[in-house]
C-alpha cells in the first residue's frame, strides 16, 4: 500500500493505483485514483458546519437510484463509515460517508469494482483515511507523485502540475508575495547537460546572495542557492526586496532531481530557511525535519 496525503487527509491505496484527478479546493473538491485499467476510487471532500444526518442521506440517495429504474442498493458499514452497495448503469460500487470534526468535514469515498467487491482491500482503505494534524503548529504535509512536503499552513495548493517526468506543487499568497514550489524531475541524465550548482544558478531569478552552498545530507549531494528579488511596479521602487532561497539535488535512490524553492519577506531566522529534508524528501534516507 501506497500513502498518500492531500487537503489535511492521508489515505493508503494499492501501490499500482495513481491520482489521475486532482482538486485545490479546500471547501469541495474531488480526487480519483486509477489503476492501468480504470478508475478505481474517488475521494471527495465538503466542508460542512457539523456532522450530517447520514440516515436521510442514504435514504434520499436510495430513492433517487430506485426513481431512476436501477437495482435498491444494499446499506453497509465499516466502523464508523456508513455506506451503500450500488449496481447502476451495468456498474458495481461501493459508496461511504463520514464526518471528520477535526476539519469540519464531510468525506465520501466511493469504490468502483470491476468485479465484486474486495472487503478486505475496502476495509484497509478506509480504515488508512484520517485527518492529517498540523507539524509544528506551521506546516501542513502534503504526500504525492514521488514528493513528501511540509508547505506553510497559510499559503493555499495555487497550481499543481503533473505530466510525464515532471512534478510540480505550487503554494502562494499574491497579498504577502509569497511562494513556495517543490518539484520532481525525472529522466535527468537526458537534458541535464551541466553541473547541477549551475543549473540551479541559471535558474534562480534576482541578485545573488552569500549563501551556504554545497552539503551533504545523509548521502545526498545538496546545492543551496540565496537571491535578492526587487518586486515589480511601486514596490520596487521604494526599495523593496524579496527574499528567494532555493535547494536542489539528484536522489541517489531513484536517480530524479528535486528541487525546492521559498520566496517572500526577507526573515531573520535562517533556520526557517532550512530547506532540503526539512520541508522537501524525496526517500527514507532523507525524512521530512531537522
Amino acid at each position: 500500500m501506497q500513502l498518500w496525503i492531500w487537503r489535511n487527509f492521508r489515505i493508503q491505496v494499492p501501490c499500482d493505483w495513481e491520482m489521475l484527478q486532482i482538486a485545490r479546493n479546500p471547501q469541495t473538491g474531488r480526487c480519483a485514483f486509477a489503476d492501468r485499467y480504470q478508475f478505481r476510487l474517488e475521494l471527495s471532500w465538503r466542508s460542512v458546519p457539523g456532522a450530517p444526518d447520514f440516515g436521510r442521506m442514504i435514504s434520499d440517495y436510495t430513492a433517487k437510484l430506485l426513481e431512476e429504474g436501477q437495482d435498491k442498493p444494499q446499506p453497509t458499514h465499516h466502523g464508523p463509515w456508513r455506506g451503500l452497495h450500488i449496481r447502476a448503469h451495468g456498474r458495481l460500487s461501493t459508496r461511504f460517508g463520514r464526518y471528520f470534526s477535526g476539519e469540519s468535514c464531510l468525506v465520501e469515498l466511493v469504490f468502483l469494482w470491476p468485479e465484486e467487491p474486495d472487503t478486505k482491500l475496502e476495509a484497509e482503505v478506509l480504515e488508512s483515511l484520517a485527518e492529517e494534524p498540523e507539524h509544528n503548529g506551521k506546516y501542513r504535509r502534503w504526500k504525492a507523485f514521488g514528493m513528501d512536503l511540509l508547505a506553510a499552513k497559510h499559503l493555499p495548493l495555487q497550481s499543481c502540475q503533473v505530466q510525464a517526468a515532471n512534478a510540480e506543487m505550487t503554494f502562494a499568497n499574491e497579498k504577502s508575495r509569497t511562494v513556495e514550489r517543490f518539484a520532481r524531475r525525472g529522466l535527468v541524465p537526458e537534458w541535464l547537460r551541466e553541473p547541477l550548482d549551475a543549473w540551479l544558478r541559471k535558474h534562480t531569478p534576482g541578485r545573488p546572495l552569500p549563501s551556504p552552498g554545497a552539503l551533504t545530507r545523509r548521502g545526498h549531494q545538496i546545492e543551496q542557492i540565496a537571491a535578492e528579488i526587487r518586486p515589480p511596479g511601486l514596490l520596487g521602487l521604494l526599495g523593496k526586496r524579496i527574499r528567494h532561497d532555493a535547494a536542489a539535488w539528484i536522489c541517489p535512490r531513484d536517480g530524479r532531481l528535486y528541487t525546492i524553492s521559498l520566496s517572500g519577506p526577507p526573515i531573520p531566522a535562517t533556520a526557517e530557511r532550512n530547506l532540503a529534508g526539512h520541508r522537501l524528501s524525496c526517500c527514507s534516507a532523507l525524512p521530512l525535519g531537522p
